[in-house]
């Protein structure tokens, strides 16, 4: 009878041992924490002019460069369940020029557009949902996105020439996700993909020789990115 009970409480203190081990392996993620982050980031932007509502000129660019910032958030954790948000603020390098053209045949004048757009900078806000398999925390994301949309565009006709430049702040939605790995209590790694996606604008020009053309824009962002973030 001793002997039984002796096992028992070997047994139980054994295990009782393995499952504290267990929770060891796992990552705490709860609390604030602060990071830095660099990537690159592949913007399409779409314009499409049209005169009356009768399709004028269309076309679209690629804008790429690189991206860098800063991101700030919170976390709580239940278990293996982890439910956060955070900001974060990107400066961009990415930019692109563009040059088409529609002859008097088809549109009634001769019309050239030049674009020359360029993204300065884009931030986000974003709740974070994911789970934790020993030190690495893998989440999904989405929010809602901001940031400026550089543009001059120039359209000529063999009458006149008019060009706008504006700078304007579109919000966006956004979704995505990513792989946390701690390497301390403090310190982890970052690897994360964010899908951005802007509002359609619209902008009217008068341009000599045409009249009233308006200029309906629209923007998708892919950005991949690695960080490193330090937990209060």
């Amino acid at each position: 009878m001793r002997r039984s009970a002796l096992c028992v409480a070997l047994l139980m203190s054994f295990a009782s041992g393995a499952q504290a081990g267990d929770r060891s392996d796992i990552a705490q993620w709860s609390g604030f924490y602060a990071g830095a982050h660099i990537g690159y980031g592949n913007a399409k932007a779409s314009a499409h002019f049209s005169l009356l509502g009768l399709p004028l000129l269309s076309g679209g660019e690629n804008l790429s460069g690189a991206v860098y910032g800063g991101q700030l958030g919170y976390n709580a954790q239940w278990n293996r369940f982890v439910l956060g948000i955070e900001t974060d603020i990107m400066a961009t390098s990415q930019k692109a020029s563009s040059t088409r053209a529609c002859v008097a045949l088809a549109c009634g004048v001769a019309v050239t557009q030049t674009s020359e757009d360029s993204i300065p900078w884009l931030g986000t806000l974003r709740l974070r949902a994911g789970l934790t398999l020993g030190r690495a925390l893998i989440y999904g994301t989405g929010g809602i996105g901001y940031g400026a949309f550089k543009s001059t565009q120039t359209l000529t006709t063999t009458l006149a020439s008019v060009t706008s430049t504006s700078q304007e702040q579109r919000p966006a939605w956004v979704v995505g996700g990513g792989i946390d790995m701690a390497l301390t209590d403090r310190w982890s790694l970052r690897g994360e993909y964010l899908r951005i996606e802007a509002s359609e604008n619209t902008t009217t020009y008068n341009v000599g020789g045409l009249g009233l053309v308006t200029e309906r824009s629209a923007m998708t962002e892919n950005i991949g990115r690695f960080g490193v973030n330090y937990r209060f």
